[in-house]
């Protein structure tokens, strides 16, 4: 099988480092704690998830964002039309720029592998949001732009990193984060009590793959895992972290009741029904029970990927459950659940049509 398709960006890691360390000129630890200086007239200070304090501007009109999945909570919080600059591009998250066009307007300054320094001065961000695993704060500090590095790994650490993204951007976005805050916890409540008195050995075992070729999986101490733990399901990957190489071998031990494929496991120029008819195909994969009992799954993608460290992570658990235990919900549909989703937290409004293709991990028509 070929390279996948859309490999989700993890790493604007240290290559970003380097890039800005080089056209700056300065090692990142000779900053360090520099964020924790007192606020200048104009600014007001917040503290990110690495408990850096840095003092952003009481107005943000200009946009920077480093980390991809981030793009969409920007969009969620109402201030989408200010990214100025950004990683993604059309081809990367399509839905996202159906979503929000103005987001063509935006510089792609930030790639899996470099950053321009030229472009990102051009673009005059006020403030530029990070994955925190990247070394960038240091450096962007040097250049006059105001740097916040976020993450999760769990459900409390998401709504933790959209309320300090809310705290950055100001009052309106604070009431919308918590609008998000209070349906996520409705939502896992929802699920969770009709998944969490299913004993272990009745929950069916679940391969979440990230990559087909080469072969990568998403294993335990990961929001993946949260999600599928929550949903009523057990992870099948005995291995620690996201995106974690594996063997063949590994995967026929664990043998798996249910697959879901990542978008990013597509193969090549193919569709997911398509890359789901290659696994049904392949020698291999069509020993495991998942994929011979029709039990292997494209995951949705919309405005990022439902899947993995976005805020549509309150979609992917409900759809999720609904996928292991369909018996437990037949009330909840979730093209409606899309559609009342995207309207009230992404502010564009879905057709069935749309609604039906993001839940099928297809692109915009």
């Amino acid at each position: 099988m070929r390279t996948p398709r859309h490999k989700i960006v993890f790493s604007v890691v240290g290559v970003l480092a380097a890039a800005l360390l080089a056209s700056c000129g300065q090692p990142a630890d000779e900053h360090a704690g520099a964020g924790e200086a007192a606020p200048v007239a104009g600014t007001r200070t917040i503290t990110d998830s690495t408990g850096t304090a840095v003092a952003v501007p009481e107005t943000v009109s200009r946009i920077a964002d480093a980390w991809p999945a981030h793009n969409e909570v920007v969009q969620m919080l109402g201030a989408g039309d200010r990214i100025v600059a950004t990683v993604l591009t059309h081809q990367s998250t399509p839905w996202l720029y159906t979503v929000q066009p103005s987001l063509d307007n935006a510089a792609t300054v930030f790639t899996t592998s470099t950053v321009s320094t030229e472009k990102l001065i051009q673009a005059r961000p006020d403030v530029l949001f990070s994955d925190k695993s990247t070394q960038i704060g240091a450096s962007t500090s040097e250049l006059g732009i105001p740097t916040v590095q976020l993450g999760f790994q769990t459900y409390d650490d998401l709504k933790k990193m959209v309320a300090t993204t809310a705290d950055v951007l100001g009052s309106d976005a604070r009431a919308q984060a918590q609008a998000y805050t209070s349906y996520l916890d409705d939502k896992l409540t929802a699920v969770t009590s009709a998944t969490s008195s299913i004993p272990e050995a009745q929950r069916p075992s679940v391969l979440h793959i990230y990559s087909l070729d080469p072969l990568v999986v998403d294993g335990t101490g990961s929001i993946i895992d949260a999600w599928i733990t929550a949903a009523g399901g057990r992870n099948a990957a005995q291995v620690e972290g996201n995106a974690r190489p594996v063997s063949t071998e590994q995967v026929s031990q664990w043998n798996p009741d249910v697959i879901i494929l990542a978008s990013s496991a597509f193969v090549g120029n193919d569709t997911g029904a398509q890359t789901l008819q290659k696994l049904t195909d392949d020698p291999f994969w069509s020993r495991m029970a998942a994929v011979r009992d029709h039990k292997a799954y494209i995951n949705p993608t919309g405005g990022w990927h439902w899947d993995r460290y976005g805020i549509e992570e309150a979609l992917q658990v409900q759809w999720a459950a609904k996928t292991l235990h369909p018996e437990l919900f037949p009330d909840l549909d979730m093209a409606a659940e899309t559609k009342s989703f995207y309207s009230r937290f992404l502010h564009f409004t879905l057709t069935d049509d749309q609604a039906n293709r993001i839940i099928a991990g297809q692109d915009p028509a």
